[in-house]
């Protein structure tokens, strides 16, 4: 591979080669998951009550279906946001930590041999949002 071939953004990324990512389509994936109580929905509602407790702001949000507002997240290449109430498909490692557009799954599917799962296959497990890394000054 040429120095001109080279995308810099996934240099290094190991971590991504070979794994099974999950198609998500929203919002059709966030209405199941806050009609079932899911894993999804627990990390997003885990998410939000540290946004509320380090803010001291927010809580009207904690109620009902409100609570989608506080979860978005970007493709890992591309920074096209994903969000719970947005028409839009991505693709997300087990663990729901890293998230890909459907444009950039396309583009590096074959680079990095992704396998491909279907989002409702993650309802069940127990996931957590990341280190919250909101700060309140």
């Amino acid at each position: 591979m040429s120095a001109g071939e080279k995308d810099l953004k996934i240099s290094g990324e190991e971590f991504l080669y070979n794994v099974r990512l999950y198609r998500v389509k929203f919002p059709d994936f966030w209405q199941k998951a806050y009609g079932e109580k899911n894993g999804f929905y627990a990390m997003v509602e885990e998410y939000a009550g540290q946004f509320v407790e380090k803010m001291k702001r927010g809580e009207e949000y904690l109620e009902g279906d409100k609570i989608q507002h506080f979860w978005h997240e970007h493709c890992f290449f591309c920074w096209n946001k994903a969000a719970t109430d947005a028409q839009c498909v991505f693709y997300c490692t087990e663990d729901m930590q890293y998230w890909i557009c459907e444009d950039c799954f396309e583009k590096y599917r074959q680079k990095f041999g992704w396998g491909v799962g279907q989002g409702e296959e993650l309802c069940g497990k127990e996931l957590h949002c990341r280190q919250s890394i909101v700060t309140a000054k």
